[in-house]
């Protein structure tokens, strides 16, 4: 049966030293909370599938509704983080190809992009997405408050920003744009064109 896989030791290979001003101390200390919400994740899932389904009035309130919560919270959060993760340790050159046109497309320029996307980071609490939307073709930044699941229905994440304090706090203190400057200057721009569907 499929499971649900941690990747923490294959982020630490592909990243540890290569994170720029993000210390390889909150890299660890980052991976270590992305390893608790895959383990969380495994045993609620391990739950759900071993609890009988509640009678409908028993519904709200109950331990049935806080796992699927819970569930729901810790799937997304793994996720995004696998996707931050993937998109570090560039070395800062462009966007080519199929992504630099639809950035240039949907933006009118990288720089425009990079502002936006940066805008909608400094804006969240949590996480803020750059998405592919299947129905419209285009690209949207996307903004995820509070923590939770990512608010496109259908949407193809591409890059993912964790703006939550343990992503920054170590090395930036309270400066945010300062993390964030240092995370948009290191994304692994073929890492995000490899999430491209094959068009």
């Amino acid at each position: 049966m499929p499971t649900i896989s941690d990747q923490t030791d294959l982020f630490r290979k592909k990243l540890l030293g290569k994170t720029g001003k993000i210390s390889d101390k909150t890299l660890e200390m980052h991976l270590g909370i992305y390893a608790v919400q895959v383990r969380r994740a495994k045993e609620l899932l391990a739950a759900v599938e071993k609890e009988d389904l509640p009678e409908e009035g028993a519904l709200p309130g109950s331990l049935f509704r806080a796992n699927r919560l819970d569930l729901s919270y810790c799937l997304c959060a793994a996720r995004s983080h696998e996707l931050y993760f993937q998109i570090l340790g560039g070395s800062g050159a462009a966007p080519q190809g199929k992504l630099r046109e639809w950035i240039d497309r949907d933006f009118g320029s990288l720089g425009r992009f990079l502002r936006d996307l940066r805008a909608t980071a400094l804006a969240s609490d949590s996480w803020a997405w750059s998405c592919l939307d299947p129905a419209s073709g285009r690209l949207f930044n996307l903004l995820g408050d509070p923590r939770g699941g990512l608010p496109l229905w259908g949407g193809l994440p591409l890059i993912a920003l964790d703006m939550e304090d343990h992503a920054f706090l170590l090395d930036f203190g309270q400066d945010r744009a300062a993390y964030l400057d240092s995370l948009l200057g290191q994304i692994d721009w073929e890492a995000v064109a490899s999430r491209l569907p094959l068009l």
